[in-house]
């Protein structure tokens, strides 16, 4: 028995990772229930983005992923990826989010350790990642798009001579 074998055996086999799991459930991101939660209840951004980032990392391991949202400015992947690499990290994967209309809201940017590709069930879980961040970035744009007008209109009714006592 190699070494491998033996430390392999010593754990009890309820203690065994996914052992009571199937297929999909193995292809779930740790904790997405109570990230589609926060979503849903419109948790502040960065939050969301963090708790994403940190449960793909400790599911794959030996990773560092982040979200780089588009700001106007020229491409900052490019520095990025000369930084990581610079530090011994290497391009593990990189995927764009992708809005309903098709527009870019961002990219998911995943560092390894290792020099390697990743697996199937890993570009699943890359997947599932951009999904749930499509979503709480679309939401997060919808909700800007919403409260605009809304600040607009309720500034322009101050500011009107007639509505201005009913609105103070």
């Amino acid at each position: 028995m190699d070494d491998h074998e033996s430390r392999t055996t010593r754990a009890p086999r309820e203690l065994w990772p996914y052992q009571h799991c199937n297929d999909d459930s193995r292809r779930q991101l740790v904790g997405e229930e109570h990230i589609l939660e926060l979503i849903s209840l419109g948790a502040p951004l960065p939050g969301i983005l963090n708790r994403l980032c940190t449960a793909i990392d400790v599911q794959i391991g030996n990773v560092v992923s982040l979200v780089v949202l588009p700001n106007g400015e020229e491409n900052q992947l490019g520095p990025l990826t000369k930084s990581a690499m610079q530090v011994g990290l290497s391009a593990f994967s990189s995927t764009r989010i992708l809005s309903r209309d098709k527009s870019l809201l961002g990219t998911f940017q995943i560092y390894c350790c290792d020099q390697r590709r990743p697996t199937r069930q890993e570009f699943q879980l890359i997947g599932r990642v951009v999904q749930l961040a499509a979503i709480a970035l679309q939401r997060n744009t919808d909700k800007e798009n919403f409260e605009k007008p809304c600040r607009h209109l309720r500034n322009e009714m101050r500011d009107s001579p007639p509505l201005k006592q009913f609105i103070n």
